[in-house]
């Protein structure tokens, strides 16, 4: 490898390096952020479901406090609220209301607390006789549950809520997140701040919101994206080596590949330039009397040492970089070269050559195949443009317009392989091809199953319906040109009549008029046909 090769071999590892430890960082990226804020929205849930709980438990101790529906002060259990109060951690204090006046589970009066209660807005819970209610007064802040459970009686318990939004945020994010559950009617009744003094107007918050479905409370918090975006983003060492070590095989192998395409490419264009791309033709005879009818032309590409690469190891590339357009000239230009002036001659052989749909399909495809075949010396009359299976033809009525420009201009269309590539029968009746090539994978099974025979049979038939004429492809044994015949079919190209040969056998074959031995072991064949 010169030098330059291996500065740009090391240019092509590198970059792809990057690449690929950039695309893992930002998939690893991705992964964590969606992950942190699944578990902010999992957070929020879990908030909420604590609360619920929380008012769920103070509901239940409500029944607890009174001794019957017909209570008064006299008639309350002391003993009863004093050990619903202490036997829960958020509860602060009771307070009983009737007609006969008011009484709380501690006997000191807390003017604050009785003034935030007469104050504060009733929100209306799903349970009938129960409201929710913020509270608040210098300090302190909690939520009043209230059970009417009488025309003038009521019982109220107090919540310290505080509790329920402490420490419940990553250390990471600690300082950079408000928190608030809040009441239907938009009061709060507990709230986070952070410590630090923290400024939110400008900032980019990130929100995260939950509605209870039992009660009528809010879980809302803000978290400062930036502060979000760096949470759980550290790459530990181990894990950034692994990357960088996986980047290297990965950009190693990718250089290698684009080198080798480089260079394959590289090799292609040169080939096509010194000529050593040929073309050479596969006959087309008449089945039963073994008449040379045409050839098919072929690419080879053969090496200066002789070496002859076959055509699935360039034709594919040829068309997937936008060189199947100069090949298929080139090898017509040698063509008319070589065979031109036989085909002027001899006027009942044809030439053909293959094309994909997507050239069949381009602007002034018609157009410039006129023009050049007429300066390579090929008759247009003689000219069978195949059209492969390689791909599908996406625009089928532009195709049928096609055929009918080069069907004006003297030339004829062949589908190439029928019935194994994309098209199929929607081909058939769209293209309005001359021809119908059928494949050598079903030409094989003619005299060993029925079903190919009659699969055979019926695309044979179908195309005599369209005008069209069948060549059968790849016969390589006497009894399939046997069965070939009873099946209608009349012309036909493989190893049994000639390989692929260059142009001067093809001169050969047409100036002695070759033909082949008469079939042979017809009883066989016709056996296998009547099974």
């Amino acid at each position: 490898m010169t030098v330059q090769r291996r500065l740009r071999f090391a240019a092509f590892m590198l970059c792809f390096t990057g690449l690929f430890v950039g695309v893992l960082y930002y998939v690893h990226s991705a992964f964590i952020t969606s992950w942190n804020e699944k578990q902010l929205r999992q957070l929020a849930i879990d908030t909420v479901a604590r609360t619920e709980l929380a008012i769920d438990s103070a509901t239940m101790k409500m029944s607890d406090v009174i001794v019957n529906r017909s209570t008064s002060r006299a008639t309350v259990d002391p003993m009863a609220m004093s050990k619903a109060l202490y036997g829960s951690s958020i509860m602060k204090n009771i307070r009983l209301e009737t007609k006969d006046g008011t009484c709380w589970s501690y006997d000191e009066k807390n003017e604050a607390l009785e003034q935030s209660i007469a104050s504060a807005k009733r929100n209306r819970t799903k349970s009938p006789g129960y409201s929710l209610f913020s509270l608040g007064f210098p300090g302190w802040t909690g939520l009043g549950v209230r059970w009417q459970y009488g025309q003038d009686e009521n019982l109220t318990e107090i919540l310290a809520t505080g509790g329920l939004l402490f420490a419940i945020l990553p250390e990471q994010l600690r300082d950079s997140a408000l928190m608030r559950l809040t009441l239907a009617d938009g009061s709060s009744f507990a709230s986070y701040r952070p410590e630090r003094k923290w400024s939110t107007e400008g900032a980019n918050l990130v929100s995260f919101d939950e509605m209870s479905a039992k009660y009528p409370i809010t879980f809302s918090m803000r978290v400062d994206a930036a502060a979000l975006a760096q949470w759980n983003q550290t790459v530990s060492p181990e894990l950034a080596a692994i990357a960088v070590a996986l980047g290297l095989g990965f950009g190693f192998l990718a250089a290698r590949g684009v080198m080798r395409n480089t260079s394959i490419l590289g090799e292609l264009d040169r080939a096509l330039a010194s000529g050593q791309i040929q073309p050479y033709f596969q006959p087309i005879f008449d089945l039963e009397d073994r008449k040379l009818l045409g050839f098919e032309m072929l690419a080879r590409w053969i090496k200066p040492d002789g070496t002859m690469i076959p055509p699935l190891a360039f034709i594919p590339l040829a068309e997937s970089s936008g060189r199947i357009e100069r090949l298929t000239m080139e090898l017509l230009r040698q063509a008319g070269d070589q065979l031109g002036g036989l085909l002027q001659v001899q006027t009942q052989l044809k030439l053909t050559f293959n094309v994909t749909p997507d050239q069949y399909l381009t602007e002034n495809f018609v157009e410039s195949l006129v023009y050049n075949t007429t300066r390579f010396n090929l008759p247009h009359r003689a000219l069978v443009v195949e059209v492969t299976e390689r791909q599908a033809i996406a625009d089928k009525a532009r195709a049928a317009i096609v055929t009918s420009k080069l069907n004006d201009a003297g030339m004829r269309v062949a589908i190439d392989d029928a019935g194994t590539g994309h098209n199929g029968l929607s081909a058939i009746h769209a293209l309005g091809a001359n021809y119908l090539k059928i494949d050598k994978l079903f030409v094989d099974g003619v005299t060993l199953d029925r079903k190919s025979s009659e699969l055979v049979e019926m695309l044979a038939g179908l195309a005599t319906k369209f005008g069209m004429i069948v060549v059968a492809e790849g016969i390589e044994t006497e009894e399939q040109i046997t069965a070939l015949l009873q099946l209608g079919i009349r012309e036909g190209q493989g190893f049994v009549y000639s390989r692929p040969v260059p142009a001067a056998t093809i001169l050969a074959m047409a100036t002695n008029g070759i033909a082949t031995a008469a079939p042979k072991n017809k009883s066989r064949v016709t056996f296998l046909m009547s099974a």
